[in-house]
């Protein structure tokens, strides 16, 4: 279904001065420490006040609330220009900060695509309107996606774009993605590849196994991921751009992943909660929300993917938030379009399957939320004086139940409706903004 007049309750508040006060401060990949206050004036960080707290506007967080830096989201999909029946910039961006994500990349496969540069200047413009999450824009490495000719690179760079990806569809010719590694290393630019091997996938819809086989379906293999991964990073040995690879899903691509961090090939990779939360024999249902590309995989490909985040292998946690509204989803499975809301509950399900579960400290699960993002697009971790107000709280007592008149998204094609999730993000500042999310 989509929800294109219902929007949940919450606040949204323009600060000139605050001193968030109380609860813990989680340093990324580090340590957990008390918070000893965190000034904010005019958007920014600031060192503390002299002033007594008597005399500021105060945030006093509760015990069992966190504080972070501002998630990063480097994988998600808003949806316009084109189809602003299943999102919105200024729906899907407020989605996303009520997910905790400040910032968010959104991938290029729009109608049209993300290939001129009057188009990254308008996603820009409408994304700065609504003042929701920060959106920074990946553009398409090919004239429309096609995977024949490259997009005007230099003028997509000028006019904003921070990463180039066909997002979709994978870079299949093996010239054209030399050519964008190369790119990549001289404009400093991360090149990011939907992995997958066309002549494999033969328009499957479903990944190949035993599931497929039951329900008659055309199965997508495994290998179809992982011979490409192998390629690009063969390429990158070579050339030694800026590799990122989306929405890692199996076994046999976290293999080839392995052996080349041995070899000292540089590359980073994301996957997605679906990837260490759900199989594919949750598909058996031929309910089309579960239908994501890649496919959900097996019980080994999950227990894959979270051993390659506890070691880091895999260090970025991505949504890939790919909204439809229900004329796309509510058909037959095989026509049905790929992918599923994700903002929302993010936080959570990596809570629930990685913290809890003991794969990744607290701290460390952060990290694959801020900092480790952050180093594909050559940032540092904010919150150092005069950084923008970029915050994450959440609190870890709360337990709620995820509902349609809970989303914030314009639709709502999502498998994880009815679900009770532990963890929750209460609140976000995004500059001069402080947005407040209930917490039931």
């Amino acid at each position: 279904m989509s929800l294109p007049n219902k929007t949940p309750k919450y606040t949204k508040i323009k600060i000139k001065e605050l001193l968030i006060w109380g609860g813990k401060f989680v340093v990324p990949g580090e340590k957990i420490v008390t918070n000893s206050g965190i000034y904010i004036k005019d958007g920014k960080i600031k060192n503390s006040p002299q002033l007594p707290k008597e005399a500021l506007n105060i945030l006093k967080l509760k015990d069992t609330e966190y504080i972070a830096p501002g998630f990063i989201d480097l994988h998600c999909h808003l949806r316009e220009p084109g189809n602003p029946e299943s999102e919105t910039i200024a729906q899907g961006t407020l989605s996303a900060a009520a997910g905790g994500f400040t910032e968010i990349l959104c991938m290029p496969n729009t109608n049209p695509p993300i290939d001129r540069p009057a188009i990254v200047r308008e996603v820009i413009n409408k994304a700065r309107k609504a003042k929701n999450a920060r959106v920074y824009v990946i553009g398409a490495a090919t004239k429309n996606r096609a995977g024949k000719v490259l997009s005007p690179i230099t003028k997509l760079i000028h006019a904003g774009v921070v990463a180039l990806s066909d997002d979709g569809a994978p870079i299949e010719n093996d010239m054209l993605m030399h050519e964008l590694l190369l790119i990549s290393k001289k404009y400093n630019l991360p090149i990011i590849n939907h992995c997958e091997v066309r002549a494999l996938s033969r328009n499957g819809v479903i990944n190949e196994g035993k599931v497929s086989k039951k329900l008659g379906l055309k199965g997508i293999p495994d290998i179809a991921e992982s011979i490409m991964v192998l390629r690009d990073l063969m390429l990158q040995k070579e050339v030694q751009g800026i590799l990122h690879f989306a929405h890692i899903s199996t076994k046999k691509s976290v293999e080839v992943l392995r052996w080349a961090k041995k070899q000292g090939i540089k590359f980073s990779a994301e996957t997605c909660p679906h990837y260490f939360t759900l199989t594919e024999e949750h598909c058996l249902k031929l309910d089309p929300n579960y239908k994501v590309s890649p496919p959900l995989r097996t019980k080994a490909d999950i227990e894959a993917i979270k051993e390659a985040l506890a070691d880091g292998i895999i260090n970025i946690i991505a949504t890939d938030h790919a909204p439809w509204h229900s004329r796309y989803k509510n058909v037959r499975w095989e026509k049905a379009r790929s992918g599923m809301i994700g903002f929302e509950t993010a936080f959570s399900l990596g809570y629930e399957e990685l913290v809890l579960k003991k794969y990744l400290s607290l701290e460390n699960y952060i990290a694959c939320l801020t900092q480790n993002p952050r180093m594909v697009l050559g940032r540092s971790l904010m919150l150092n004086a005069e950084d923008e107000a970029l915050i994450t709280i959440f609190d870890l007592s709360v337990t709620w139940k995820y509902t349609e008149k809970k989303i914030f998204s314009r639709s709502s094609n999502t498998p994880f409706l009815g679900r009770t999730f532990r963890g929750k993000i209460t609140k976000v500042i995004i500059g001069d903004y402080l947005f407040t999310f209930p917490e039931g």
